[in-house]
């Protein structure tokens, strides 16, 4: 499991327009706020892609960047923020690299669900590092964005770290 204050793991993902990204090459010097959600199917994770992109005007002010990322392929990630108005890039992490690297990965036995990603929130800081995370395992009890905006702008005042 992933603690705060380590490395944030670098990756390297096809976005909704099947373009090559990376994590180091996204963040550069900014901010980041990576959001792992199920996938398009998911009206949980809808939700949470709508709560996101009512805020996202707030992040270029503060330096940082938004990410969301799903094992949906290319070509769903491009139809669903077509459909949703999104703002921000989205990812596809069909192969579970990224899931398993941040430890949202999960698999149940025969009578459970399809492997997933667990929906979870990280935020890097400027040196790369993680600064916050918070993975749930249920509908309840996930970030509010707005808070997490919050968190941006006092690691922005900060040096873009929070201590």
């Amino acid at each position: 499991m992933l603690r705060n204050q380590t490395p944030a793991p670098d990756f390297s993902l096809r976005d909704h327009e099947g373009q090559q990204q990376t994590l180091s090459e996204l963040r550069g010097d900014k901010l980041m706020l990576l959001f792992y959600y199920r996938g398009e199917f998911c009206p949980t994770s809808r939700k949470g892609l709508m709560d996101y992109a009512d805020i996202y005007s707030r992040f270029e002010p503060l330096s940082a960047e938004l990410v969301a990322v799903s094992v949906d392929p290319p070509e769903t990630l491009r139809e669903l923020r077509d459909q949703m108005k999104l703002p921000f890039m989205l990812l596809s992490d069909t192969d579970f690299q990224v899931a398993q690297g941040y430890g949202v990965y999960r698999s149940d036995d025969e009578d459970g669900p399809q492997p997933h990603g667990e929906p979870a929130v990280f935020i890097i800081d400027a040196d790369g590092n993680l600064a916050y995370s918070q993975i749930q395992s249920g509908p309840k009890g996930s970030a509010n964005p707005a808070d997490l905006v919050l968190m941006l702008l006092y690691m922005r005042d900060n040096d873009g770290r929070y201590r």
